[in-house]
């Protein structure tokens, strides 16, 4: 039985996760206030969330080899992971408001480092409720506990490899306008993240809480915008790479439907924000999206965005998420293509690429510069449905980063791996 650093959990295949669950997040209204900031979506080969149902139950099982487990540079090692998992869906209305969630019960297994092997669960419940007058809105929690995955926001090794990343959040939104042109927003979040290994949750423990209220502006059913106030509270542990930080953001948002077939979405934000170690700063972060369908079986999401988080090139969260390093201590730049095509009424085809640039902390520099990385990552994978209670998917996914990375320090947050990996999945579900 080996031991070695942080695994990646679940594998490469988490890049390949923003092409399913990112077309419900990155594709959000923009005419209501953003999502909260959860954890990153599960791996294309984990099981999807069961069908639109008052209640569902299905048994799946993963299985994933990949070429470079712990993100090393040299000495890669290979490993195949299991992960066996009991599921649950709910949707249910009740009168205006619906209730809808999905739980699942994982149990995974490591087959060269057996000391790994752990269960986890991921348990979500959202409410969307309504006023019989013009309020509206939605109210949500969501618990994850889960093997940190090696390389999606530290590369610091650990003496224990085991290393279990629990994370608690909820959120509420809310809205008065109605169908009306105008409309007042509001929303609230927060989010406690601890890890179980004593040397890394020094450094990335994490507890967070946001509000934010404003405007928004819809003239037609094919335009509309928002402007958003929004302040963030985010506390760690001050050591002389991570601080409290808060931050101050005015953020305008504007969405466009051009046809039936062709959405535009646009984001710019203004932030500044102040730190008890590091130096406080201001800057400029946001996004163009391009929606397009050209036919009822092809769907294209195409993102240009420059924004503030973090991961392993976050080549699988394209929604808000809690960096390991401060936030908004490293800025990314980023290109992000995905597709889906109905190949048949049985199988969908899914693909991407994503390429993207990282700035990292303020403390460490490389020839007067800032540390930073650059990843690409590209996917592939295809579902099949032969039967409604019966899905089965498979995906190949690759990653390369290369950094600037020299010292000690700079290896901390980041270093260049090359990754392959491949997966399928088999879900039954009972209804």
């Amino acid at each position: 039985m080996r031991r070695g650093s942080c695994p990646a959990g679940a594998l490469i295949a988490v890049a390949a996760a923003w092409v399913l669950a990112g077309a419900a997040h990155a594709q959000a209204q923009v005419d209501t206030p953003p999502p909260p900031p959860v954890s990153p979506p599960p791996p294309i080969t984990q099981p999807q969330p069961g069908p639109a149902q008052p209640f569902s139950i299905g048994l799946s099982e993963t299985l994933t080899h990949d070429s470079n487990f712990f993100r090393t540079s040299t000495n890669e090692e290979a490993e195949w992971t299991s992960v066996t998992a009991l599921n649950f869906g709910l949707d249910q209305m009740f009168g205006r408001q619906r209730l809808h969630g999905n739980a699942a019960l994982q149990m995974n297994r490591y087959k060269e480092h057996d000391e790994l092997n752990n269960t986890g669960h991921d348990v979500a419940l959202q409410l969307d409720w309504e006023t019989a007058g013009d309020l509206s809105g939605v109210l949500g929690a969501q618990s994850i506990r889960r093997q940190y995955r090696f390389g999606l926001d530290s590369a610091t090794p650990l003496d224990d490899a085991r290393n279990i990343e629990s994370t608690q959040s909820g959120y509420f939104q809310g809205r008065l306008g109605g169908m009306g042109e105008w409309a007042l927003l509001v929303g609230a979040n927060a989010l406690d993240r601890g890890y179980s290994n004593a040397t890394f949750a020094a450094d990335n423990d994490l507890s967070q809480w946001s509000g934010e209220g404003g405007i928004g502006y819809k003239p037609s059913p094919d335009l509309g915008g928002q402007l958003l106030a929004r302040y963030t509270r985010i506390s760690r542990p001050d050591t002389s790479f991570y601080d409290d930080s808060s931050r101050k953001d005015l953020e305008l948002g504007v969405f466009w439907q051009a046809s039936g077939a062709s959405r535009f979405d646009v984001r710019l934000t203004r932030s500044e924000e102040k730190h008890a170690v590091l130096a406080d700063r201001s800057f400029w972060t946001g996004g163009i999206g391009w929606d397009w369908a050209p036919s009822g079986k092809l769907r294209l999401r195409t993102q240009v965005l420059r924004d503030i988080e973090g991961g392993s090139g976050n080549v699988a969260t394209p929604e808000a998420t809690m960096p390991a390093v401060p936030a908004g201590d490293q800025l990314r730049d980023a290109f992000i293509w995905s597709a889906q095509w109905a190949a048949t009424a049985k199988i969908n085809v899914i693909g991407g690429v994503q390429w993207s640039r990282r700035k990292l902390s303020q403390l460490l520099e490389v020839g007067g510069g800032h540390l930073s990385d650059r990843t690409t990552a590209v996917t592939l994978g295809v579902q099949y449905s032969p039967a409604r209670a019966l899905d089965l998917g498979c995906n190949i996914a690759s990653e390369r980063r290369d950094s600037n990375a020299v010292s000690i320090a700079d290896l901390a947050l980041t270093r260049d791996y090359d990754a392959l990996a491949a997966g399928c999945t088999f879900q039954f579900w009972f209804r």
